[in-house]
């Protein structure tokens, strides 16, 4: 060893045979790298070193290296864990790679990190120690569980910018815990990264089926780890800054476009009413057509600033009493068009006697609007569409009612209402995608519940309620 030092550079090294005869007399503030040799029983005094002389790197060596040695040591905080005898060339190699060690440290100053939260789950403290101490230098918010159950009623209130997962965990396992990630609300979206000595391949395959997006075995390498970790972070930090440049734009194409297509629309309307009698047929369905499309224009660019407004959470209802009847029939007269096009005929059945609810009258109207919309592009020419206005004692119900192809029906699926979803891939009109979503967000405002009902012969029920203002309950 005394060999290896004076090839190496004696003046910042420290080799240590025996801890337990340790003299600090052999310490002096040149030492950047101190190597103890091991044979693991130490490990409580070598711990206690490390915590004494946080300013040293340091390496055991051992000739008893295990997997089960290894991450007993990474739990004390040691970096690396070498053969003994030791190769010369790992130590030259580590003074050669040093000034870009402490390089690399610097970037872990990212702002961005400190707004990050990481959720940890393992049911062995030391695992979670560790990890916790792994994490320190990244300026990162963790929040640890060892119980399954606590960690899943935490990622249900909170949202978390990564998950780190031991597998074997009693009661749920980590890959239960990721399935229930997979379908919260708040967290279907965050990245998981499963940390476990179970290493073999059918268990990292069924990790990444899961959607993680790292694997990392025990023992594991903490510089290792790190990186992983903070160029994780940062990629989502991109995407995520990336999204919100894009959405922003769009918002702002979308809410330029409205002053236009309002224009175009008070111009057809307007040519409608001052030349209603001098207008030929033709020329008067052309006009129609025309205001038909910018309305329908229209929608599509409302549907997209609300879509944009709703994830932003900026959306705030403007709630007054108001007739529901009386907003299904402008909307009626509004679609007149459309289903004109197709044969169509649209029947309303009000069975209320009093259908005043309190409502944002324009958002609700943009729900019935969407709903008939979709009714109007997806059914069959010469079909009759139904609106029934119901009621019970807690709820007003509207339910619209189509008849569609066999293919479009076989295509309504669960995931409807989500967005950028189409349930006809054959239809040939211009269609974001958002309408239904937009629906479920409107009416979930509103503190109703939309769903979708399929019929016999092909026909679809829509339907959503809103609940009753409470003198009428």
């Amino acid at each position: 060893m005394n060999n290896l030092i004076n090839e190496v550079d004696n003046n910042k090294i420290l080799y240590i045979e025996n801890i337990n005869e340790f003299d600090t007399n052999q310490l002096n503030s040149s030492k950047k790298l101190c190597i103890i040799k091991t044979d693991f029983k130490d490990l409580q005094q070598i711990k206690n070193f490390c915590s004494a002389y946080t300013n040293l790197d340091i390496w055991l060596t051992s000739e008893n290296i295990t997997r089960k040695n290894i991450f007993a040591a990474n739990t004390c905080g040691i970096k690396n864990v070498i053969a003994y005898p030791i190769d010369a060339q790992m130590v030259r190699e580590y003074f050669k790679c040093k000034p870009q060690e402490s390089k690399r440290n610097e970037k872990f100053n990212d702002k961005f990190l400190k707004d990050k939260h990481i959720l940890i789950l393992d049911d062995n403290i030391l695992n979670i120690e560790l990890l916790e101490e792994t994490l320190a230098p990244l300026n990162i918010n963790t929040h640890s569980f060892i119980k399954p159950q606590e960690a899943i009623a935490s990622l249900k209130e909170h949202k978390y910018d990564l998950f780190l997962l031991d597998i074997m965990i009693p009661e749920i396992s980590g890959f239960d815990v990721a399935n229930v990630i997979k379908s919260s609300e708040l967290n279907k979206n965050t990245p998981i990264i499963f940390i476990s000595a179970l290493s073999d391949a059918d268990n990292k395959i069924k990790g990444y089926n899961l959607g993680s997006v790292a694997f990392i075995e025990k023992p594991f390498n903490i510089n290792v780890v790190q990186s992983q970790i903070y160029n994780i972070l940062k990629s989502q930090s991109l995407q995520e800054a990336l999204e919100e440049t894009k959405e922003t734009f769009l918002a702002m194409v979308t809410h330029d476009l409205k002053t236009p297509i309002n224009a175009e629309i008070c111009a057809l309307e307007l040519l409608l009413k001052n030349n209603a009698s001098k207008t030929d047929d033709f020329e008067y369905e052309l006009i129609c057509d025309m205001l038909s499309a910018s309305k329908y224009m229209k929608n599509l660019v409302e549907n997209l600033l609300l879509k944009y407004k709703s994830e932003k959470n900026q959306i705030i209802l403007q709630l007054e009493p108001y007739p529901l009847e009386d907003i299904i029939k402008k909307c009626l007269e509004e679609i007149h068009y459309l289903t004109q096009d197709k044969g169509q005929q649209i029947i309303f059945k009000n069975k209320t006697r009093n259908s005043i609810c309190n409502v944002d009258y324009l958002e609700i109207k943009r729900t019935i609007n969407n709903l008939l919309t979709n009714a109007n592009q997806y059914s069959v020419p010469n079909s009759t569409i139904t609106i029934e206005l119901k009621e019970n004692e807690f709820n007003f119900l509207i339910e619209i009612t189509n008849q569609s192809d066999k293919e479009n029906s076989k295509n309504l699926k669960p995931d409807i209402f989500e967005k950028f979803v189409q349930y006809n891939k054959n239809t040939k009109t211009i269609n974001t995608g958002l309408g239904l979503y937009i629906c479920k967000k409107i009416i979930e405002l509103h503190h109703g519940k939309i769903y979708y009902e399929p019929l016999s012969n092909n026909r679809n029920k829509f339907c959503f309620n809103l609940p009753k203002p409470a003198q009428q309950k």
